[in-house]
């Protein structure tokens, strides 16, 4: 495929992905039809799916962008050499920013129904790399801790961080009762207690 074509290939796929992006949130993932995203996006039907096997594949190329997105953006804009409270504050934060995002309370569902059967390119990679940022905070806090002890607790820090970020996104999970200020004191202590 020529360059040329590639530009064009690329172009129609990002103008579809927008178009499904659009029409999933305003009209939610089981209300859209391929017919709809095509036309949206002013490309025929054939075009769509030159591009993707169907719409679970298109939805889970827009889901995986997105949260790689998100997690990525984290990991950069985090505080150079934080202390503790700097760092906890901005993981909450983040937190709440993904809480409150739109495609995270309309689509959030939808993604854990489909991607049962999904495989995650690039939102794995992130996510190891969001839990690395996490281990070298630790790590910088108290160098002389051992590696498996960080580790741990850098995978227990994100979970509890997914947790609380995707809890009111998700309708059939259990309803845990995050505090915002109850789970700051409570990642401190973990983190304090951890590097001491």
């Amino acid at each position: 495929m020529g360059s040329r074509q590639q530009e064009k290939s690329l172009m129609t796929k990002t103008e579809l992905k927008e178009a499904a992006r659009q029409l999933f949130l305003e009209n939610g993932y089981e209300e859209t039809s391929i017919q709809d995203i095509a036309g949206r996006a002013g490309y025929s039907v054939g075009s769509v799916y030159r591009q993707w096997k169907g719409k679970k594949e298109l939805f889970m190329d827009i889901w995986n962008d997105y949260v790689s997105d998100f997690i990525r953006t984290s990991i950069l804009q985090a505080p150079p050499s934080p202390n503790q409270e700097t760092m906890i504050d901005y993981l909450l934060a983040r937190s709440q920013e993904y809480k409150k995002n739109e495609m995270t309370r309309k689509l959030h569902q939808t993604s854990l129904l489909i991607s049962a059967t999904y495989d995650y390119e690039g939102l794995l990679s992130w996510a190891d790399k969001y839990k690395q940022m996490l281990y070298l905070f630790l790590k910088g806090l108290n160098p002389d801790q051992p590696d498996r002890l960080l580790k741990s607790t850098a995978s227990i820090m994100h979970c509890v961080l997914n947790t609380d970020a995707q809890q009111e996104a998700d309708a059939s999970s259990p309803k845990y009762e995050f505090d915002l200020q109850t789970l700051r004191i409570c990642l401190l202590a973990i983190v304090e207690k951890v590097t001491g």
